[in-house]
């Protein structure tokens, strides 16, 4: 039984969707981890939708397929850039088992399906890659947002190839000319088969064994296969036994006297075939064995080093501040110490003395609760640049050390899904709950009441501030590199607790997630203090804002969320939030802490214990892997 398209096959599909050159991309949607479909306008037809199952199938067809209610936020992403962009092109690169489609709207973009291995799906634009379903590195080839796009190492091109260059492969090949074929040229076991029958040639030949004549009659005979595909346009349905067995853009004479169907066009036949294909069980899990040890290792000793360095970039900055709290001191130290020095007095003697290093002029001194370093030769100003310099420098090794981390969560995904792809749909049951304004961003309702809002991306960050930070309002921010942007829509009666809740949750909603760190700072800010205008000479990035003034700091959050039902409006919501907040407001809850589960898996769970559709739990979790750590009131296994 097929269970994906072959080289052939995309071919095959490839011709049909040319049909929709000239179209224009109304709706993307993503039902399921597996599976996109764009609704397609093409010129004076009517709507037709692009069903790509990752991996495996590519095909058109004119029913419209069941849709989620709540957009996945790949389905958003893809939204923003390609709703109403025109198809100006559909390709197969070469014989790969990949469709390629170029896009045309204010910007050109490709679209990238990819059929081979576990699949993907890669946006691109200018030759690099704005977004993948699955971030992915391999040795020749790294698959992850704003990296320079690239193909997989390329099969061999029948169209392309010589009858000389096929003779070099078959005669390097160790096993027969069936399985060459089939692995050599990229063509499947099935039509590996057809063209040794096509060919006149037994399938247990040595493939060592073949000369210039039978190398020739292959090719022949391929691309004669191949022409035939492009020039009938038509597919057959195989089955053996009543069950489906293959589906082909040709008839092929190894498929003599079997069960035969007939479609107008190769996608018909796919969606047929698709439709009637059991739905595969769901895999156990591999051993890891040694290199997930490995990696786990080496996370966890990164996980140390970034608690390390926002503790040390966090002193830093706080000890600068210190400096210029206590200037004149400081100043009279200097002068004492520099005066001491010059008439060969004692320098320990200085007030709050500890130690004194001649050959890097280094003072430290113990002045109120503080151990100070300082540099005897500078002012007052330098040295609390020293220090606002190593902050600076330790949140930058920072920024670098977590990409690293999350490089090597995505590693130790691979390595626990393997072969893992769960088809997740919404269950026709459970009806989703009423859609209020503030779900466009993230969200919870605080213990007191008041709505809280954080941004998704650098887009969502720039909207929330712009239209919704309004006077009185407070702005919170976890006190990291990668968290999002966190208004709080004050109204009377709320206290610091409420702030706390939010600091809470822009650090749970952070980068501090998949780095898995334990905690964090946050802070909270008044709107005043929040600006898009930079420093002369700097830059300020999409969805980044600069802060001016005291901040209001909230020490060692823990990373921890809560989920749990609320009544707002009348209504029932799921809500995801911190701890306090949630069990302020819901009766039944689960805790959850970054982890090693799959949050999909969590989401499918509590989507069958609140009766809401999977997309409306998966689009309110954090931004990685989970584990659970306590339930109140519910009961569920992960």
């Amino acid at each position: 039984m097929k269970d994906s398209l072959s080289s052939f096959d995309v071919t095959a599909a490839v011709k049909d969707l040319r049909g929709l050159i000239g179209g224009h991309i109304d709706k993307v949607y993503h039902p399921s981890l597996d599976k996109l479909v764009l609704a397609v306008r093409p010129q004076r037809e009517e709507k037709t939708y692009l069903v790509f199952t990752v991996g495996k199938w590519l095909y058109a067809t004119s029913k419209a397929p069941e849709t989620p209610q709540q957009p996945s936020d790949f389905a958003m992403m893809l939204r923003k850039r390609i709703a109403n962009a025109r198809i100006a092109d559909i390709r197969q690169p070469g014989f790969e088992r990949i469709a390629v489609l170029g896009l045309e709207k204010e910007e050109r973009f490709e679209l990238v399906l990819e059929l081979f291995g576990e699949g993907n799906i890669v946006l691109v634009k200018d030759g690099t890659i704005v977004q993948p379903l699955t971030s992915h590195t391999w040795k020749h080839r790294d698959v992850r947002a704003r990296r320079p796009f690239e193909y997989p190492p390329p099969v061999p091109d029948p169209q392309r190839l010589s009858p000389e260059e096929l003779l070099e492969i078959l005669r390097s090949s160790d096993t027969d000319l069936v399985r060459t074929i089939a692995t050599k040229l990229n063509t499947g076991g099935r039509y590996a088969e057809e063209i040794c029958a096509r060919a006149g040639l037994p399938k247990a030949l040595k493939a060592s064994e073949c000369d210039p004549a039978i190398s020739g009659r292959l090719l022949e005979v391929i691309r004669g296969l191949r022409n035939e595909i492009l020039t009938e346009g038509k597919g057959y349905l195989i089955s053996k036994g009543g069950s489906p067995e293959d589906v082909v853009p040709v008839k092929m004479r190894i498929y003599d006297g079997m069960e035969t169907e007939s479609y107008s066009t190769f996608s018909e036949a796919v969606e047929s075939y698709v439709s009637r294909v059991p739905k595969p069980s769901r895999p156990e899990k591999k051993e890891q064995g040694q290199e997930l040890g490995r990696l786990k290792r080496k996370l966890a000793q990164q996980e140390a080093a970034v608690i390390r360095l926002q503790d040390e970039a966090r002193e830093m900055q706080v000890m600068g501040d210190f400096i210029f709290a206590n200037y004149e001191q400081v100043a009279g130290i200097l002068v004492a110490a520099r005066t001491r020095l010059e008439s060969s007095m004692g320098i320990n003697e200085v007030p709050g003395f500890i130690s004194f290093d001649p050959k890097e002029s280094r003072l430290k001194i113990r002045l109120s609760t503080n151990t100070l370093e300082l540099d005897v030769k500078g002012s007052v100003e330098s040295n609390a640049q020293t220090y606002y310099e190593e902050s600076k420098h330790a949140r930058k090794k920072l920024d670098g050390l977590l990409k690293a981390l999350e490089v090597a969560r995505g590693e130790i995904d691979d390595q626990l899904r393997g072969e893992k792809k769960l088809a997740e749909r919404t269950s026709a049951e459970h009806k989703p709950t009423k859609r209020f304004w503030f779900e466009r961003f993230r969200w919870f309702i605080s213990s007191e009441g008041a709505i809280v809002l954080g941004g998704k991306d650098a887009k969502s960050n720039d909207i929330l501030v712009k239209k919704h930070l309004q006077a009185g309002d407070r702005y919170a921010h976890a006190d990291i590199h990668g968290a999002p942007s966190v208004v709080v829509k004050m109204k009377e009666g709320l206290t610091e607790k409420t702030l706390h809740e939010a600091c809470e949750f822009a650090v749970a909603t952070s980068r501090a997630w998949n780095a898995k760190i334990g905690s964090a700072a946050g802070y909270w800010v008044l709107p005043e203090q929040v600006s898009k205008t930079p420093q002369s000479g700097e830059y300020i990035a999409k969805g980044a804002f600069v802060i001016r003034g005291k901040r209001n700091y909230s020490d060692k959050l823990q990373i921890k969320l809560g989920i749990g039902e609320i009544e707002f409006e009348g209504s029932r919501k799921i809500m995801c939030g911190p701890e306090g907040a949630v069990r302020s407001r819901c009766a039944g809850f689960v805790m959850i802490v970054p982890g090693e589960k799959d949050k999909n898996d969590l989401a499918r769970r509590l989507s069958d214990h609140f009766k809401v559709p999977i997309e409306e739990i998966q689009s309110i979790l954090p931004p990685g892997d989970v584990e659970l750590v306590e339930q109140t009131g519910i009961s569920i296994s992960l």
